[in-house]
């Protein structure tokens, strides 16, 4: 016969998911505002396919969260909208250099969220089916940032 557990994810794991799930919504919100300027099609459609990504990630994780009895990230996240890094990106009326800065832009991002998913996957005693979803988001942020990186380098290979 299978006995409910009260198993209880510690603190310290739930701060560095409230933490990584904060970098996705503010990253989010950033190539949000950055696909409004720019004017490439493929590139615009990219940024949108990044925004997606990481609003579905942050729905997964509460999702899965939730499950978990675990609402202190979930009622916390308009607690920390006034995140000072929101005010710092300012997306100019556009230049030619414009496309470069973005990219630079989800360079610096994908640095900041693939060390966010690290720290919580190096946790022990993260639970492993949450282990797995972080997992699988990872894969697909890196997945998404090739294709960006593909398409920076076919854009620039051909000029």
């Amino acid at each position: 016969m299978n006995k409910p557990t009260s198993f209880k994810l510690p603190q310290y794991i739930i701060d560095e998911l409230s933490h990584l799930m904060r970098i996705l919504r503010n990253e989010k919100e950033k190539y949000e505002r950055a696909s409004l300027t720019i004017q490439d099609r493929q590139l615009k459609q990219n940024i949108g396919i990044l925004a997606q990504e990481n609003n579905q990630y942050v729905c997964e994780l509460t999702s899965q969260l939730k499950s978990m009895g675990v609402y202190e990230c979930i009622d916390n996240e308009n607690a920390n909208d006034a995140d000072p890094e929101k005010a710092d990106i300012t997306f100019e009326d556009e230049q030619p250099s414009s496309g470069i800065r973005i990219l630079q832009l989800c360079k610096e991002s994908e640095k900041k969220m693939i060390s966010a998913y690290r720290e919580v996957l190096n946790e022990p005693y993260l639970v492993e089916g949450l282990r797995t979803l972080i997992r699988r988001q990872l894969n697909g942020i890196m997945y998404a940032f090739l294709q960006l990186k593909l398409l920076q380098d076919t854009r620039y290979a051909a000029r």
